[in-house]
């Protein structure tokens, strides 16, 4: 049994019955459902008191709606899809029509039944197939939304090229989104904030990270897919403006839906193959003139679908796979050392496996009811981190990540109510595995010259000839030996959620009211064993003024264990949403939500007493302060840093939300819409757990040297072959105490916070949905770790405050920390302006083409940390009080998505996406006297495409597809996919050196702004088949 079930079950029964009975609300049935409204007609005439029956085509269920005095009428929580809509009145007239309603969206639709309206047999891009019959949904569009969204059809999953099958990587299709591809993981940003700040809903179960980066649990540090595609129908991207029912993201939120069985058995199986020679080189790398690697890519899976009861219960399973092999070479940059590391050079395989499992049983009970069952399960390995250099095969760390779900969701249509509740559970595990954890690591070293300056220091008493220091490494030869580290991080959690729908309130115009909780018991394991593993240094040259061997090691490293974590942590959430049509081109939507969790920020951890004595100790160390002291910088209150083991869960996360949609001239043509709203993200465990860890993760180094004693500024031991041996070396290490670090959570540590505004107007064009909209957010409380044993005027920590330079009163010894100590800081702000500006043709087989395009204009800016590879840490400044505004990186000015599909000849169709930026700012170093440097100034070259001059990024994507119609329904199809197909290289990084020298005006740099490193995808190529039946 798990810890969370062992920990919670009484407590998560006793819950289940509470909210049964409560039925109040939670994850928001928007999230994977949608309704359809409208007015009922009779010639001019409204007509009251009719019966409106919806029933979902594929499978046969049946929802029932009331028609009210007003002649008007709600359905609320369709499964998207086609419908039959049939209205019956009292005198026995009816109107019918078959329509296509998508995720998220509130759909109109007036009837008159007068005209005695009837559906239609076709082949459409929106039709579903029953038998020999296609039944065709005109698709109904959603224009009074003062959502900012995005709707992902599966025609657009299935037909836009793409390679690894990730259909998040469609939401690029949304203004505002940014995927990003790299080499070990995608991140998916938006709003100008970071990829945490995002949030994944399948079903409506919700795949926040806990823990790691990257928001969704599982993309981050991952080049996999957290969802088999081809079990996705489709998706809804919602750039800002969300309401109260979506929870945990300050950016974007992304819901998707399953697909499900259907009243005829249906299935597919596809394979897809990349071989290396359909991959273009970087750039970089062929200009060098480096070997080509391999990189293989096969993907392949199956789905089937199918009635167990016909009209009530039906079976989806699907299944992916993902095969990615690619090389990498391990080589020296140093020729002459080759012989010495001959058997380790070479070109070695880096294979990447993923398994993706996906099952759904969906049960209609009766015509109220709906029972919905879902499990996914996702495996994969990365072998990595090794070569493209001097680093050996054996270094090399197996990435390991799984996830487990369980989805329970039950439908209750009422009266003028919906109720849908539902449990869900889920587990995902990062497990990242040394492939050699039981061999010691070596680097070989070549050592420089400690003492350079011609003048001596007292540093440097003596600056003639070589002078031997253990810490000047020129450069590093070459590094073998098993791997230093392990992790694992799992988070496990089960999660009761309800929400309660009233569409059938009155009161100065028509509300549709929604209520809702969410309570989630979540178990978060933290094991991570950092430098476990010796990892010894050797002079490769053998210099005699170093210590005169080759063989013998001059140092080694070694960090103590540090004991595995457990937290809880209890989530609560609750909202109220009243959406208001007040006549029938103004509606307003009014919401309110509330997050609490009780242990979001290490909130029972107590401040140990040595980490007390050193913060009084540093207070009171000789300074400029008060009295002659250090002090602590004003800006910091140190209490606020001492825990008692008490720390408060943050509880003032109210959100108000509020929208508005104005159809100007009542026809759904040209509507006016705008809203603003807080929205509350939250910090990940992974920073709050350094205050545990760090403290532990104490680092021994000992040095050696052939006699022992004081040699290379250091005190030495003599080698002895036994420390080579795990006894051996234990024994010597246990007389060393090591050095830990101090990290300390702000006892009143907000979450993230994101205050959103944004007004626009959409305009329908025949066929065309268009929208322009002016987007504002600004963000506050983002976490920071700072330094607080400095000098603010220098931004330096003083001799006489460093720990190692501080008695400890209890034991009469230096303290035996690093010389930093952090505090986490939550004032780092950001500010996003933008403009939106979005054209929608849908694909028709009747028109035989469809265009989609999103514009955006960005203008972003943040202070504190420069988000560069330095997680949350800044070392630019003191706080970010301090520090400049500067552009967001990450961020294009100008931002251009084009898609489309276009029916051909003899079967064929063609499908485009077309990425285009003005490129992503960096920063401008060595400016000139003395000063800091620019950071994010500076742009890159633009280049031609459509527009002259514009674009520094460009990357047109292709797919071309034959269809094979077979006898009793069946299909083949052939797809080829051409990625970056004009081999465009795209540049990811840029010679930042402004001037040749800091001091003074120096020179300017000639090759400032140069590129230094490529985005991927290259050009490359890859062709599938498909089977279906």
């Amino acid at each position: 049994m798990s810890k969370v079930t062992r920990n919670y079950l009484g407590r998560a029964s006793a819950l289940a019955l509470v909210l049964s009975l409560a039925c109040a609300g939670g994850a928001a049935a928007q999230a994977t459902t949608t309704t359809l409204r409208g007015t009922i007609h009779e010639g001019s005439a409204v007509e009251a008191n009719a019966s409106i029956v919806a029933t979902e085509v594929a499978t046969g269920y049946v929802t029932r709606g009331r028609v009210g005095a007003d002649g008007e009428y709600v359905i609320s929580g369709l499964r998207p899809g086609t419908y039959r809509v049939v209205v019956s009145t009292t005198d026995g007239q009816s109107a019918e029509e078959v329509v296509t309603l998508s995720l998220g969206q509130v759909a109109t639709l007036d009837l008159d039944v007068a005209e005695n309206v009837t559906g239609s047999t076709a082949v459409d891009a929106d039709s579903t197939e029953l038998g020999e019959i296609v039944v065709t949904g005109r698709r109904i569009f959603e224009v009074r939304t003062s959502e900012v969204a995005t709707n992902v059809s599966q025609q657009q999953i299935n037909d836009l090229p793409q390679i690894n099958r990730n259909f998040l990587n469609f939401a690029a299709l949304a203004p505002g989104v940014r995927v990003t591809e790299g080499d070990t993981e995608r991140t998916i940003t938006a709003g100008g904030q970071p990829s945490t700040a995002i949030n994944v809903f399948i079903d409506g179960q919700n795949q926040k990270s806990l823990i790691t980066d990257g928001g969704v649990a599982g993309q981050d540090d991952s080049r996999g897919n957290p969802f088999p595609q081809v079990a996705v129908q489709e998706f809804r991207v919602l750039t800002q403006n969300f309401k109260a029912e979506y929870e945990q993201a300050s950016s974007a939120i992304i819901t998707s839906i399953t697909r499900s069985g259907t009243n005829e058995f249906h299935g597919d199986a596809f394979v897809t193959y990349q071989p290396s020679d359909w991959v273009d080189q970087n750039g970089f790398a062929r200009r060098r003139g480096d070997p080509r690697t391999r990189l293989d890519r096969l993907q392949y899976g199956a789905s089937v679908g199918g009635p167990i009861i016909e009209d009530r219960l039906h079976f989806f399973a699907a299944y992916e796979r993902k095969d990615e092999t690619r090389e990498r070479s391990v080589f020296l940059n140093r020729s002459e050392y080759t012989p010495q590391f001959a058997d380790e050079l070479g070109t070695f395989e880096a294979p990447f496996e993923q398994d993706l499992f996906f099952g759904k049983l969906s049960w209609s009970i009766d015509d109220r009811q709906r029972l919905d069952l879902s499990a996914t399960y996702r495996n994969e390995q990365d072998i990595r981190d090794f070569g493209g250099g001097p680093t050996s095969y054996d270094r090399a760390i197996a990435v390991n990540g799984k996830t487990e779900s369980l989805n329970l969701r039950h439908q209750f249509q009422g009266d003028g109510f919906v109720n849908e509740a539902s449990v869900d559970y889920f587990l995902y595990t990062y497990n990242p595995q040394a492939l050699n954890f039981d061999q010691s690591g070596a680097r070989f070293v070549e050592y420089g010259d400690a003492c350079t300056m011609a003048v001596p220091t007292a540093a440097c008493p003596v600056v003639a000839g070589f002078q031997f220091n253990y810490g000047t490494i020129a450069s590093t030869i070459f590094t073998g030996g098993g791997g230093t580290n392990n992790q694992d991080l799992t988070q496990e959690s089960v999660t009761f959620r309800d929400d309660l729908t009233f569409n059938d309130v009155e009161f100065m115009g028509a509300h549709t009211i929604k209520m809702g909780a969410k309570y989630s018991l979540q178990d978060m394991h933290v094991f991570k064993q950092f430098n476990r593993n010796p990892f010894f240094t050797y002079d490769i040259q053998g210099r005699p003024d170093v210590i005169g061997s080759s063989t013998i090691p001059t140092q080694v490293t070694l960090n103590l264990p540090v004991d595995p974590t457990d937290a809880q942590n209890e989530v609560v959430g609750l909202y109220l949403q009243d959406d208001w049509q007040i006549t029938s081109q103004l509606e307003l939507n009014l919401g309110i939500r509330w997050d609490y969790e009780t242990n979001a920020v290490n909130n029972d951890w107590r401040t140990p007493d040595v980490v007390r004595r050193l913060l009084t100790a540093i207070d009171n160390a000789p300074g400029s302060g008060a009295n002659g002291t250090f002090n602590f910088p004003s800006y910091v209150d140190i209490n606020d840093y001492i825990s008692d083991g008490k720390r408060d869960a943050f509880a003032d996360a109210w959100q108000p939300r509020f929208g508005f949609s104005y159809d100007v001239f009542d026809d759904e043509r040209t509507v006016l819409f705008g809203g603003a709203g807080r929205y509350y993200d939250r910090i990940g465990f992974n920073f709050a757990f350094d205050e545990r860890f760090k403290l532990y993760q104490r680092s021994k180094t000992i040095y050696f040297s052939q006699a022992g004693g004081n040699h290379g500024g250091q005190n030495t031991v003599a080698w002895n072959p036994i420390y080579a041996t795990a006894e051996g070396l234990d024994t010597l290490l246990a007389g060393t105490v090591g050095r830990g670090e101090v990290f300390l959570i702000n006892e009143n540590a907000p979450p993230p916070v994101t205050d959103q505004f944004n007004f626009g107007v959409r305009q329908k064009f025949g066929n065309w949905q268009t929208a322009l909209t002016f987007s504002f957010a600004k963000t506050k409380n983002e976490f920071g770790w700072y330094r607080v044993n400095i000098d603010p005027a220098t931004n330096t920590v003083p001799n006489a405050v460093k720990p190692l330079n501080l008695i400890d009163p209890s034991t009469g010894l230096p303290f035996q920390f690093n010389d930093g100590v952090f505090i986490s800081t939550h004032d780092r702000e950001r500010d996003y302006r933008a403009v939106f500006l979005t054209a929608d043709k849908p694909f028709t087989t009747d028109s035989g083409w469809g265009f989609n395009l999103a514009y955006t204009y960005t203008d972003a800016s943040q202070n504190g940390s420069r988000d560069q590879g330095l997680g949350n840490f800044d070392f630019d400044y003191p706080a970010a009080s301090y520090s400049p505004w500067f552009n967001t990186p990450g961020v294009d000015r100008h931002r251009l998505v084009m898609s489309g599909t276009v029916l051909l000849p003899y079967d064929f169709r063609l499908s485009s996406l077309i990425t285009l930026g003005s490129g992503l700012p960096f920063t401008r170093n060595n400016v000139g006297n003395g000063a800091k440097p620019d950071w994010f100034s500076a742009y890159p070259r633009k280049y031609d495409f459509i527009i002259p001059n514009a674009w520094a990024y460009r990357q047109v994507d292709l797919r071309l597809t034959k269809a094979f119609d077979l006898p009793g329904g069946q299909e083949v199809e052939l797809t080829f996919d051409a990625i970056n197909i004009f081999g465009y290289e795209n540049y990811s990084s840029f010679n930042q050196t402004y001037r040749t020298s800091n001091a003074g005006v120096a020179p300017l740099n000639p090759t400032f702004g140069e590129p230094t490193a490529q985005f991927l995808p290259t050009r490359s190529f890859q062709v599938g088949l498909r089977y279906a039946w």
